[in-house]
């Protein structure tokens, strides 16, 4: 009988985290380039630089001096992430990751600590 109660005191636990965990990966899907390529803006404050996130090559167009400000580098290209976007520089190194808010929101910390806000625009 002690047998049995040690090993339901594990063995439930760990099938409650494998099942979360399980739920979690689930819900976090990759979208396409395509899904998300279109207008956006990248927004600080009051400030707003227009972007616009190109399928394929997976590159940024529009004000990217705008953007660069803010980043400290020049974003030239872009990935999705099932938990956002990735936005990366001439050497595809990433500059940040904007975590996914909501559908067509993102948000990530500028080099000077001030939140980020990307939005698309159509």
């Amino acid at each position: 009988m002690t047998i049995f109660r040690n090993a339901t005191a594990w063995l439930i636990p760990a099938l409650l985290v494998s099942a979360g965990a399980h739920a979690m990966a689930s819900s976090l899907v990759l979208p396409s380039t395509d899904q998300l390529a279109g207008h956006w803006q990248l927004r600080q404050q009051e400030q707003v630089c227009e972007l616009d996130l190109i399928a394929q090559p997976n590159s940024l167009a529009g004000d990217i001096d705008c953007a660069q400000q803010w980043l400290g580098q020049k974003p030239l290209t872009w990935l999705p992430t099932p938990d956002g976007i990735w936005l990366m520089n001439a050497e595809g190194t990433g500059i940040t990751h904007l975590n996914r808010q909501k559908e067509g929101e993102y948000t990530a910390r500028s080099a000077s600590g001030l939140e980020l806000l990307l939005q698309r625009t159509q």
